[in-house]
This record gives structure tokens, sequence and C-alpha cells, in this order.
């Protein structure tokens, strides 16, 4: 093989098992569009409005700590749309820190491998795979995080319900399951305790709740409250049962994730097949595709082939993708 299809094959190879873990390994279940649309309609009109107060609370005052310059990079879109992923995979800090630690590991990685093989190319190509690695680390960190709070909120939902009945107000039951528990759900009840420390109404509170944490059932679970806090009723027993729909709901999904563990496997396979197969016959006869290296459209055989590859991995995405 020729450097040009060296670096075509190499950069075939990492988009694909990129697409694919980005993929086809996410859970493979999924909510309706319209149920999630339906859910957060509610919430829509708590964070329609602009400027500092239909922002969190507690992160305007950590803003407002840093220099003047700081504080205007971090409102750039960009940092804004970063911040919200940092917020969504549970890590602390700001966006601007995580920028600087990832550039300056791309100039580090850039250089080294400039140092090493002093080709533009490679190190184009080592530039673009450290500023996508960490990016894709943090979707990976958000995916756990939300299964992780997705695991927990029945078992937080039933310390609010024993709190409720024993005579605790439902603000100070947020804050005993921020106490008592941990992981994901401390972090964002303790979150959601001081937006209502702060004036915040309950509507706003869980509409930056839902913000942090876009899932179904803490949708589900926000909506159930505030219909509860303008009808009336055993708010004690509503969560009691939101609790038990939930863990119903989880015990599901572990199902479907476990039925679907060999359709996400095949996909794998069925994916990497050309590559694989493309390797071994070069390096059996290094010759093997001379006369499609010769051929003038012969490259343009590449582009489709990773053209089907990715309509293929989506294609499969959706195959194994099931509402519940």
């Amino acid at each position: 093989m020729d450097d040009q299809t060296v670096v075509m094959f190499v950069g075939a190879v990492f988009i694909t098992v990129f697409l694919m873990s980005q993929v086809l390994i996410m859970p493979s279940m999924s909510s309706s569009k319209a149920d999630r649309k339906r859910l957060k309609q509610r919430f829509e009109h708590a964070l329609s409005g602009q400027g500092v107060s239909q922002q969190s609370i507690v992160k305007v005052r950590a803003l407002d700590k840093l220099p003047i310059p700081i504080q205007k990079i971090e409102r750039l879109p960009l940092m804004r749309t970063l911040s919200v992923l940092l917020e969504q995979s549970g890590k602390a800090g700001f966006a601007y820190e995580f920028v600087f630690i990832g550039l300056l590991i791309t100039l580090v990685v850039s250089l080294f491998v400039w140092i090493a093989f002093h080709q533009i190319l490679w190190t184009i190509i080592a530039a673009i795979f450290s500023i996508v690695v960490p990016i894709a680390w943090l979707m990976k960190q958000k995916t756990k995080y939300l299964d992780e709070f997705e695991e927990q909120l029945p078992e937080a939902l039933e310390m609010m319900s024993r709190t409720l009945r024993i005579g605790y107000p439902f603000i100070q039951s947020l804050k005993i399951v921020s106490t008592e528990m941990e992981g994901p759900v401390s972090k964002e009840f303790a979150l959601t305790y001081e937006e209502l420390n702060y004036g915040r109404n309950v509507d706003t509170a869980f509409a930056l709740m839902i913000d942090r944490v876009p899932s179904m059932s803490l949708s589900a679970m926000a909506t159930a409250i505030l219909i509860q806090k303008e009808t009336g009723g055993n708010l004690s027993e509503v969560l009691l049962n939101i609790s038990g729909v939930l863990r119903g709901r989880f015990k599901l999904q572990r199902t479907v994730k476990t039925l679907s563990a060999e359709g996400i496997f095949s996909a794998w396979v069925l994916c990497l097949i050309p590559f694989v197969m493309f390797l071994l016959f070069n390096l059996i006869n290094p010759h093997h595709f001379d006369a499609l290296y010769e051929h003038p459209d012969g490259y343009k055989l590449f582009y489709v082939i990773g053209f089907l590859e990715v309509v293929a991995i989506f294609w499969i995405r959706r195959i194994i993708t099931i509402d519940v």
C-alpha cells in the first residue's frame, strides 16, 4: 500500500470505530420523541427567558468569582455548549479549564508525532484525534452519569415518600436525599435544593435540573410533582407509585440491553469485516489491489465503501433501538 492508501485506511478505521463506539454501544432503548417533547413542554416556559435570571444561581455565583476576561470567555456560545456537556457528564469545573487542558494535550501529542515522523499529515491527524477523543470521553461520561442517575432515582423517590409521611416538608425531603444518598442523585438533588433556597420556584428549579439531567424518568417525576402541587393529593403516595413504575421501566431496559447485546456484537463484526479483509489481503499479497490503485477512479470506491459503512452503522442503530 502506498502512503495515500495507508492514510485513507487508518482514517476510515478510526472514523468507523469512533462512530460505532458512539452509536452502537449507547443504550439500545429510547423513548418516543413525541413523549419526551410532551413531558418537557411544561418546563419550557420556565427557561424560555434570557439573561442571568434564567441560569442556575449556583453557577452564576461561581462565575462571578472568576476574573472578568474569563467570565466573557465562559459566556461564549461554544463555551456554554461545552459547559452544559460538562454538567450533564457530572464533571466539576469550568469549560475554559477543559479547553485549556485539551489544547495543552493536543499541542504535546502533535509535537511528539512531528518529532517522531516529521510528516505534517500525521501531525494533523494526531491533533484531530487529540481533540475528538476528550469530547467522545465526555459523551461516554454523560451516558454513564445519566444511567447511574436513572438507576438511583427510584430509591430517591422512595426516600422522599418516607420523609413526607413522617412530616418533613417537600423541600426538606430533597435535602435528606442529597445527604443520605451518593452519586449523581445526591449531587443533582443538592443543587435543586440550593436553587429553591435561593428563591427559585419549583417549576424553574426542576426545569434547571432537567436541563442538567435530560432524563425521561426525571421529566415524568417532575411533571407528576407539579401536577400534584396544583391539584392536591397525597404526594407521598404519588412518589411511591412513580418509583414502582420507574423500577419496572429500568428492569425492562436491562432486559432489552441483554437481548440486544447479540445484535450489537454482530454489528461490530459486520462493520469491521471489510477493513480486516482488506488488511489481510494486503499482508498476504501486497500487489493484490494494484489494479484498483492504478485505475483513475479506483479511490472513488473507497469513498463509496466509507459512505455505505456510515449508513450501515446508523441503520443497525435504528434496528436495535427500542422505545420503552
